[in-house]
């Protein structure tokens, strides 16, 4: 079985970085199961491109709410579908488009989406019998034409009706199958346990931090200057300036368009070359009232980490 994940372990590193080592580990326990792990960017064109040969993705919680409208939308429409979300002790169930508040009392909106959530409802709480029924009625409602504006082709459908009218032709066809489609069966409902995992710890240490300016006022060169004084004597260093994911300081090109949102990386000045060595919060905290002393206004910080030998954070350009 093909089992793909699809991630941003290239530059989240903290959130999908550890997402995408945990796929990995517990993986090892089914090597039945062929893992493949996809950059989100090409999986998602992919999926647009070729989605019949994906079968189960798993992936973080942001992507599959993307991706999964992107599926929906290549079968016809978002409000085909419906979702499920399975805890340990509560569980939910929906349409995939959530509650479309902007059509809502207007007689418009495809009740398809919350008609499979609720298959998905009574499958899981056993009963399969009803989720059938549903299921199929609903499948000979599309299949004999009658279709909400989402999904209505003058070429294929019979009817166009709201919401209500196409409520009530799946009711009228509880008890029947479709011919052309593949008819739904009972099926055992089998659910597989997937056993706890416990990560084993590892040392946390802190290497630096990246503390985000707001400075309309200054070049790349003025800011990087007057960064270098306020750390003079410190034992902190001003790696890098970058813009826009680009490095500006030092360096830097003019000619590089810049907005007002800074990231300036800051580390120890002794070990430049020689790695990262480990630093206190105490000591980050006493810069960023250095900082605030200059008048810079630091709008956000992110503390580097490494996690055992494992880089917790991402390179930036040039280092």
């Amino acid at each position: 079985m093909h089992v793909p994940t699809m991630v941003k372990d290239n530059i989240m590193k903290l959130t999908d970085g550890l997402y995408s080592t945990l796929f990995r580990e517990i993986g090892k326990n089914y090597p039945e199961i062929e893992q493949d792990l996809k950059i989100i960017d090409i999986g998602s064109a992919q999926l647009a491109d070729t989605p019949e040969r994906f079968d189960v993705i798993v992936t973080l919680n942001l992507y599959g709410d993307i991706i999964s409208d992107i599926v929906a939308q290549i079968a016809g429409s978002v409000g085909l579908c419906g979702s499920s979300n399975i805890g340990e002790k509560v569980s939910m169930f929906e349409a995939i488009h959530g509650s479309a508040p902007d059509i809502a009392g207007k007689n418009i909106a495809n009740p398809s989406g919350l008609l499979n959530g609720a298959i998905l409802m009574l499958r899981h709480i056993g009963r399969n019998a009803a989720a059938v029924s549903i299921h199929n009625a609903w499948l000979k409602t599309l299949e004999d034409g009658i279709h909400t504006a989402d999904i209505y082709d003058a070429k294929v459908s019979k009817q166009k009706v709201g919401t209500r009218e196409f409520a009530q032709a799946v009711i009228d066809r509880l008890g029947q199958k479709p011919n052309h489609f593949a008819p739904v069966e009972e099926g055992s409902g089998q659910v597989i346990q997937i056993p706890a995992y416990e990560r084993k710890p590892v040392t946390r240490i802190l290497v630096g931090a990246d503390f985000f300016v707001y400075e309309p006022s200054l070049s790349a060169n003025e800011l990087g200057k007057k960064i270098d004084k306020v750390l003079l004597n410190s034992g902190l260093k001003l790696k890098m300036i970058s813009n826009r994911g680009v490095k500006v300081y030092p360096d830097g090109h003019p000619e590089t368009f810049c907005t007002d949102h800074w990231r300036c990386r800051i580390i120890d000045s002794e070990q430049e070359g020689k790695g990262y060595p480990m630093i206190t919060i105490a000591h980050l905290l006493s810069i960023q009232q250095a900082f605030l002393n200059e008048g810079l206004e630091i709008i956000k910080t992110e503390n580097l980490f490494f996690f055992g030998s494992e880089r917790g954070f991402s390179l930036g350009q040039g280092e």
